[in-house]
């Protein structure tokens, strides 16, 4: 026994102590049980300042398939900067195994990833349910202490207090607490029906040395119902067929609050008011307009939240739902005491983000840039055809840093060269550092509405 496990063994005993009445063969064979299907998922994130090794937890939900929340594999990682996928499989007798693995891709419809094994393993799949709680029922979790534990497994026992709304519902817990984040919850019947959250108080990664025991110390609270995520496992991103996202073109949403509400006739109905429609979107295409407010989509109301700031990340979770190219009806208010005029709209799919972006690293200097994506040119409103490229990594101390070049900057012209695409930029600066390597580069980059020159000086 580690000197480690040697302490976190009898706080967990202390713990289960504390907690409710629950049979202790009850609690061994849940136990037993569940053990063999958690992992741990490892990977390196290759960047251009360096490498580094995340571990989080997983939960095996197919022969060979590893679900894991989608925070571990963070969306504003680059895709092709996560490498070397493993499954850790936990062993009593010894090390962990380490088997390669491939990334199956992430899941922003339910926050969910997958990761798969590259040979057939045959492991024991947890299959999560949609069985809803009730206040009072007993829930328990199985979770996987972090690295320094050796993946150890541990049960915890909670009782459901409450049932939160949101555009991720939540169930609180109070008693004992939950096992770490992606830890599998059961009901009393030794059913899957949820997974503990994540919260900002507790590190999501197992190799974090100074954070990871925090979920022992102070355990969560929260976990998300299954029915929330089981779209993930019935319809499973692949690196064939990544999951493909709906977009209507309209940015922002604002919930009416109560007073609003009633204002307009619309007492206890939940409603969003639109902001700006992009021009040439599907929205726009419909015909929805800025000032309308939805009250209903596909002719159900809108789903509630708790506070009317919630409203508008509701209706975009349950967008998500929908495939590009499907059509979904709002139904929206557009003056007062009059009937709701039904607008219907092609869902189209998201523009090009930034984590698959192509990139180029100016690795004497100091600098990445990246080519532009649509969020880079509608928050600083430029057309969305706007050419250049856009700074988005900088190296401390570098040549860059020193010559006042920033991220977010746009570079639209390198000495006197116009620059229209990422590949413009590599072939002009390959070239520029190749034949003048002594010469200063000089910028011109988009920076708040104006134009400013960035002289750089290169090393010498």
């Amino acid at each position: 026994m580690t000197r480690v496990t040697g302490w976190i063994l009898p706080l967990l005993l202390i713990a289960a102590a504390a907690q409710a009445n629950v049979a202790p063969e009850t609690a061994r064979k849940l136990y037993q049980e569940v053990t063999p299907s958690l992992v741990a998922v490892q990977y390196a994130w290759v960047s251009e300042l360096g490498r580094r090794e995340l571990i989080g937890a997983g939960v095996v939900v197919g022969d060979d398939l590893v679900m894991l929340p989608i925070t571990i594999v963070n969306p504003q990682i680059p895709d092709a900067q996560m490498k070397d996928f493993k499954i850790i499989v936990p062993n009593e007798k010894g090390d962990p195994d380490e088997i390669e693995a491939t990334f199956q891709g992430r899941d922003e419809r339910t926050d969910m990833a997958l990761v798969k094994a590259k040979t057939p393993q045959h492991w024991k799949p947890i299959k999560f349910e949609d069985i809803p709680v009730q206040v009072g029922d007993p829930v328990y979790s199985v979770g996987i202490l972090p690295q320094v534990a050796a993946y150890k497994s541990y049960f915890m026992e909670a009782a459901v207090s409450a049932k939160l709304r949101g555009d991720v519902p939540h169930v609180l817990v109070q008693g004992g607490g939950l096992a770490a984040m992606g830890s599998p919850v059961f009901n009393s019947d030794g059913k899957a029906i949820g997974m503990t959250s994540y919260r900002f108080t507790t590190s999501i990664l197992l190799n974090d040395r100074n954070e990871s025991l925090n979920a022992i110390t102070s355990p969560p609270k929260f976990f998300i119902p299954a029915h929330d995520f089981l779209l993930t496992l019935e319809d499973p991103p692949s690196p064939e067929k990544p999951v493909e996202l709906p977009w209507m073109g309209v940015p922002d949403m604002t919930g009416l609050t109560k007073d609003v509400s009633e204002a307009f006739g619309l007492k206890d109905k939940p409603a969003i008011q639109i902001g700006a429609v992009i021009p040439d979107t599907p929205a726009a295409k419909a015909g929805l307009k800025q000032d309308d407010i939805v009250v209903k989509i596909d002719g159900k109301p809108l789903e509630r939240g708790d506070e009317a700031t919630e409203l508008p990340e509701i209706f975009r979770r349950r967008l998500l739902r929908f495939k590009p190219g499907e059509t979904v009806t709002l139904s929206v208010l557009r003056e007062q005491d009059k009937p709701l005029v039904d607008i219907p709209i092609k869902l189209g799919q998201q523009p090009k983000r930034s984590n698959t972006a192509k990139r180029y690293f100016a690795e004497d200097l100091g600098f990445v840039v990246r080519e532009l994506v649509f969020t880079d040119t509608y928050a600083r409103k430029l057309p969305s055809d706007f050419k250049g490229v856009i700074v988005d990594v900088e190296r401390p101390q570098s040549n860059a840093a020193s010559g006042g070049l920033h991220p977010g900057d746009i570079i639209i012209s390198m000495n006197n060269n116009p620059i229209t695409d990422i590949g413009e930029f590599e072939k002009s600066y390959k070239a520029l550092r190749k034949d003048h390597p002594h010469e200063p580069i000089v910028l011109v980059v988009q920076r708040q509405n104006r134009e400013d020159t960035i002289r750089i000086e290169p090393p010498q």
